[in-house]
């Protein structure tokens, strides 16, 4: 006979056991699992790190001026220039990535005044420039684009030194960021039929074209080619939750077959909770009432639902906004240019739904004693992000559509009257396709002969020849030197247009012999 024997002398080792000694026997096995994959994670982030180090060393970058056409279009132009960021995004593979350290780059959209001249600029990889020239001259064939140095290798990386100082930060969204900011199309408005869009980029271009010499503003808009972060998805949420709708779950393979183990467990757990609660606060406390039917919403949550609508309708990219005030020490103006900076972003602020605030962890600021101690380093950090574009520094990346990032960056409009900024004064075009062209066996090439001079009768005039030079080809030898018609000879009869023959055309006395 085959007899079963339970053994309970484990379990009744572990009751007899201290508890604090048996929650250290369980907790050190899953510690140590803990330990040993943050390790492994912190050692392939340093790997990633340096191997993505070597692949940035490696790449060529280029600094693009564009002079601003002379247009009469909205910012809805730029709206396609955005749009074709995305083709700088390509597939990177884990052999790529881990192996060479590949990674996507972002393009920054950037309006400069130094010295108080305006100009646009626009920084990307070398070999996306064609792709980047192509999106700009099909909205604006009148720009000019050219290549330039860039400006930032001018200011110093060191502070404190003896020449500069800076001052600066990121700017974020204070809301999530499927909210959306005011855009062109909140500021277009039909008090005037000669100007119809009253830009707000105007007052950045004032404050701009008021820099003294030695003063320094930078904007820079650095958009990423890669996802958006999840906003979208969860701007879709929160239009579901605002009308009280359920998500719609798609669970994956991992979270089903958790739900069919422990499904029964969290039953009679749901149904043990929702009895207790009815037995306590039934009496206390009525029923939440339910969402009804026909949902009517706020002007708050209209306002929110239209406008998170209307942002997910159009493409977007995460970015970063970053800014900076540089200027030598002897025109330094923080507290003024800050100020003129700041009334420029209250234009964007929507009451209801979003706008832009500092991120006071990428600023250098002295507003207490113990932050004059990193005042210098953030100065330092700053500089180093604005000049290499960094997309790693600073705050998280925020979530903007191509309308929005239109309406931060685009060329004013012919009614703009900003001071100093570079415009392209005349159409450029191609030679109209009617002139005459060389035949076969000629050249475009001018003639390197010398022209013969003439008089105003079209006869040939003699030079006059140096008795010591020597003249090859010269027509001096076949003119004549003396008149040819006698003084006096040339008062011939003209006859009156009544008295000639009626064969014969009239000829007017005036006309060269």
């Amino acid at each position: 006979m085959f007899a079963f024997v339970i053994d309970f002398s484990t379990l009744q080792h572990m009751a007899a056991t201290q508890p604090d000694v048996l929650l250290l026997y369980i907790l050190m096995p899953i510690g140590a699992v803990l330990i040993l994959s943050m390790l492994f994670w912190g050692m392939t982030q340093l790997y990633l790190d340096r191997k993505g180090g070597e692949y940035a060393s490696g790449l060529k970058w280029v600094v693009l001026a564009i002079d601003i056409p002379m247009n009469m279009q909205s910012p809805k132009a730029v709206e396609n220039i955005f749009a074709i960021v995305k083709g700088t995004k390509s597939v990177i593979t884990k052999k790529e990535e881990w192996l060479r350290g590949k990674f996507l780059t972002p393009t920054s959209f950037e309006i400069v005044s130094i010295d108080g001249y305006t100009q646009f600029f626009l920084r990307t990889e070398a070999r996306f420039r064609d792709h980047i020239e192509a999106g700009i001259y099909s909205q604006y064939p009148e720009a000019e684009i050219s290549e330039v140095e860039d400006y930032a290798k001018n200011i110093p990386g060191e502070y404190p030194n003896e020449t500069h100082e800076v001052f600066g930060g990121e700017i974020v969204l204070e809301e999530p960021s499927f909210l959306p900011i005011r855009t062109y199309e909140d500021f277009e408005h039909m008090a005037s039929k000669d100007e119809k869009l009253k830009d707000p980029l105007n007052q950045m271009f004032e404050f701009m074209g008021k820099l003294k010499p030695g003063e320094q503003f930078w904007v820079h808009l650095i958009v990423h080619p890669g996802g958006d972060g999840g906003w979208a998805k969860k701007g879709e949420d929160f239009i579901l939750k605002t009308y009280g709708r359920a998500k719609p779950e798609s669970p994956s393979t991992g979270s089903l077959l958790f739900k069919l183990l422990f499904s029964p467990f969290g039953w009679i757990l749901k149904e043990t909770a929702t009895q207790l609660g009815a037995g306590l606060f039934e009496a206390g406390e009525a029923a939440k009432p339910e969402r009804p039917i026909f949902f009517v919403p706020t002007n708050t949550e209209k306002t929110q639902l239209d406008g998170v609508t209307k942002k997910l309708a159009k493409p977007g990219y995460e970015c970063k906004i970053r800014w900076a005030y540089v200027s030598r020490h002897e025109t330094y103006n923080k507290g003024g240019r800050n100020t003129l900076w700041k009334g420029y972003l209250a234009l964007f602020t929507h009451p209801a739904m979003n706008k832009f605030k500092y991120d006071p962890d990428t600023m250098p600021r002295d507003d207490y004693f113990w932050m004059i101690w990193e005042y210098r380093r953030k100065q330092r950090e700053l500089m180093r992000a604005l000049k290499g574009r960094s997309w790693g520094h600073g705050s998280n990346p925020m979530y903007l559509n191509v309308e929005e990032l239109a309406t931060l960056w685009h060329f004013p409009t012919i009614e703009s009257r900003a001071p100093l900024m570079a415009r392209t004064e005349s159409r450029r075009s191609e030679a109209p396709t009617y002139l005459p062209k060389p035949g076969v066996g000629e050249s475009e090439e001018l003639p390197t002969e010398e022209l013969i001079e003439v008089d105003e009768h079209g006869r040939p005039v003699a030079r006059k020849v140096d008795p010591g030079a020597v003249y090859k080809d010269d027509l001096a030898d076949i003119l004549p030197t003396e008149p040819m018609i006698e003084p006096g000879a040339d008062q011939r009869f003209v006859p009156d247009r009544a008295d000639a023959p009626d064969d014969q055309p009239f000829i007017p006395p005036n006309l060269p012999v």
